[in-house]
């Protein structure tokens, strides 16, 4: 199994049914997108045997225990998003290019100095670089290259 497809399948079903404001369960501990990626997983890995494809994902910790049955019902309940997002994510992995989201901290000062910047002010311009750990006072510089590393966009 490919876990950057695994990833990549949760990702695109999560921000889909956020996108049509899908509200779970607030008793269920395994989210509607963890059912379906389970359900488009094992179509893609496991010729649709979806108890076998949960054991694995469950054993390799990829999503929450649930049991079989509780997860044959929320399947059921899901089974008319299933179509749509199995649709959707065929239109997407099908075709067209592949694209390289990334963004990085362009700092104007560190963040001790500030108050005393004057190109920039406010709040919104301190941020958090996690690679180097520290906080920076700035712009985030997002870009967006082809696999080539050939630059597309940057916003």
């Amino acid at each position: 199994m490919n876990e950057n497809y695994i990833v990549a399948v949760y990702y695109v079903i999560d921000e889909m049914l956020k996108r049509v404001a899908y509200q779970d369960d607030v008793r269920s501990q395994v989210s509607a997108a963890e059912i379906l990626t389970v359900a488009v997983i094992a179509a893609q890995y496991f010729q649709n045997h979806w108890e076998r494809a949960l054991c694995i994902l469950i054993q390799q910790r990829v999503i929450t225990r649930i049991s079989i049955s509780r997860f044959n019902r929320r399947l059921r309940a899901l089974r008319d998003w299933l179509n749509g997002i199995v649709t959707g994510l065929g239109k997407l992995f099908s075709g067209g290019e592949v694209y390289i989201i990334d963004s990085l901290p362009m700092p104007v000062y560190k963040r001790v100095r500030a108050r005393r910047c004057r190109k920039v002010r406010g709040a919104s311009y301190c941020g958090y670089c996690a690679a180097k750990k520290e906080p920076f006072f700035g712009w985030r510089l997002h870009l967006i290259c082809t696999v080539n590393d050939i630059p597309m966009n940057t916003t």
